[in-house]
């Protein structure tokens, strides 16, 4: 059993580096790797969140001690806790109530499309925006000051949000040092839905006749959830970690497999109980309608990134993990306040102002693990539109300087923006909004402060605009041809 405990660090650590990894920004692999977490895959769908669930019927919470970057860090500071302490684990109350009144409660939240405000207790994104928020500019900033490595423009981020993802990841890290897997037994979302799998799992813990209550596996249990003296082991906390087979030297433990529910079930439910539950579900339900206050109007709308589709279904799925935002190597995404309103808190939206969404790259569309972005191709990415350009005559330096520029035009990559003559040999921007697909290339590059001639809007569905060849091909032809008569063609 002990080989096992191995196997499980191994690769909980490497899952945990994978995902670090990712959000580094160069490592697409570990991008990739957060598809396989629990809650992002369950929001898209994918057959991840159906292996995790197969896998609580046959064992338990597997991925909570093999797949959960969260995990990983609790049980780093848990471990801290231990040895500073010098105290073993002991054994916790259920707190099912608590567990299944916050599961209840962040599930309504995921159903009526409040991902965002979820997001800020689902794992994945917890720990995504600890990384992209907080460790990832420090390692910037700490490079660029010792000369050990550089980065010419440290990521940005609201001082609101990393003050957010400190205070949230020190809570988790915390409660970790003094009870270990506390969070996960109590606010977790995924370890609630996991754990009503793992209550009838095929191949669960019991004790075994040869048990001799040494208690040494309720020592060493992280979430608290062997009780020698009852012979209760409450298998919906358990997280699967070894630790109680490992220190095991008689066999007490047993995972031999059965079809009935365990005998003894703490905390179970009554009336009043079921009552509550309900009453936390509406409580849900109506923070879910009430989540739509501060929405933008449609001429305001933010420009969510590429493959969002229309901005319901974008904030419907987006948990906040900013591994988008991690991974733009135009660092023109950046996470939402009030922008998409309440719902929207922590999505990703993009910044013109700030930079522009490269022609060629399609790289958060296809890293998303939730299912928030479709996967786009390049030559689909090319065509599609995340907003449209307004060009303000009254702004432009052509009008107001007498100044000749273009620039909005020069770096427009699909020609959604021509210049047209104006007066006294002067050219100004004339917008085809039939071939903009909203980059934000003119917007970066305009030299007018503060308001800029041209800006970027949202628009409220994305889509894909018409092929610039084939448009001005057919624009051509639509032009009527001017009749020149005989004498017009020969003057003289």
């Amino acid at each position: 059993m002990k080989k096992s405990r191995v196997f499980r660090i191994v690769i909980s650590t490497l899952m945990f580096l994978a995902i670090a990894a990712g959000f580094s920004g160069i490592c697409t692999i570990g991008a990739k790797a957060a598809g396989v977490e629990f809650f992002p895959a369950f929001t898209a769908g994918s057959v991840a969140a159906i292996f995790w669930i197969l896998a609580a019927l046959f064992r338990g919470r597997v991925f909570c001690s093999f797949g959960c970057p969260l995990g990983f860090i609790q049980d780093i500071t848990g471990f801290l806790g231990r040895k500073v302490r010098r105290q073993k684990s002991v054994v916790q109350p259920p707190r099912r109530m608590m567990r299944y009144g916050a599961g209840v409660f962040l599930l309504v939240l995921f159903a009526f499309g409040l991902c965002g405000l979820a997001g800020f207790l689902e794992p994945f994104s917890v720990t995504g925006r600890f990384f992209n928020s907080v460790l990832k500019p420090a390692f910037q900033w700490i490079g660029n000051k010792s000369g050990l490595w550089h980065f010419s423009e440290i990521t940005p981020v609201a001082a609101g949000l990393i003050a957010v993802s400190v205070i949230i990841m020190l809570l988790i890290a915390g409660s970790a040092f003094f009870k270990e897997r506390l969070f996960c037994n109590t606010l977790c979302p995924a370890g609630f839905l996991l754990g009503l799998f793992s209550r009838i799992a095929r191949f669960r813990l019991k004790f075994s006749p040869s048990c001799v209550k040494c208690k040494g596996c309720e020592k060493v249990c992280k979430g608290g959830c062997i009780d020698v003296e009852k012979g209760i082991i409450d298998n919906e906390r358990c997280v699967v970690c070894g630790n109680c087979e490992a220190v095991c030297k008689f066999q007490g433990l047993t995972s031999a497999g059965t079809f009935l529910p365990d005998s003894v079930v703490p905390g179970k439910l009554d009336g009043k109980r079921r009552l509550f539950l309900a009453g936390i579900a509406l409580t849900g339900a109506a923070g879910a309608v009430g989540g739509n206050v501060l929405r933008p109007p449609e001429d305001k709308l933010p420009c969510a990134p590429p493959g969002a589709g229309s901005i319901e279904e974008f904030n419907l799925k987006c948990t906040g993990c900013q591994l988008c935002v991690a991974n733009c190597p135009g660092k023109i995404l950046a996470p939402a306040l009030l922008e998409y309103g309440i719902a929207g808190i922590g999505q990703a939206r993009m910044l013109p102002e700030k930079g522009f969404c490269d022609f060629n790259c399609n790289k958060c569309s296809n890293i998303c693990p939730a299912g928030a972005l479709k996967p786009l191709t390049l030559p689909e990415k090319r065509r599609w539109r995340v907003g449209v350009v307004t060009y303000f005559k009254e702004r432009c330096v052509v009008v107001t300087d007498g100044e000749s520029c273009g620039a909005c035009a020069e770096h427009c990559p699909t020609g959604a923006l021509d210049m047209v003559d104006y007066k006294d040999g002067l050219t100004i921007p004339k917008v085809t909004p039939e071939i903009c697909i909203g980059c934000g290339g003119c917007e970066y590059i305009c030299p007018v402060r503060p308001l800029r001639a041209v800006e970027i809007r949202g628009v409220a569905k994305q889509s894909m605009t018409a092929d610039p060849a084939q448009f001005r091909s057919k624009a051509v032809k639509k032009e009527p041809v001017k009749q020149v008569s005989a004498d017009d063609a020969f003057p003289f």
